[in-house]
């Protein structure tokens, strides 16, 4: 794995650690605390992924084709 790669994953499995840690006796058993960290890393994760997918959408210039397509469809219908 990437150095990159790496950091990423500290970043998201950190917080999803301390959660589990402060909350302590607070679970009930052992199943219960594996299901709330997968559940909250791959929540996460997913967050992450949609927002990288924005970004890239909006810097590719992709958003601009669409608002240009819709302007020529505006100007062709005479609005």
């Amino acid at each position: 794995m990437s150095r990159k790669t790496l950091i990423i994953l500290a970043l998201v499995l950190v917080p999803v650690a301390v959660m589990v840690l402060l909350a302590g006796a607070q679970f009930p058993n052992a199943h219960f605390v594996f299901a709330f960290a997968l559940g909250a890393t791959l929540t996460v994760l997913l967050a992450v992924g949609l927002f990288a997918l924005s970004f890239h959408s909006a810097r590719s210039g992709h958003d601009e084709q669409i608002g240009n397509e819709n302007d020529d469809r505006q100007d062709s219908d005479g609005a």
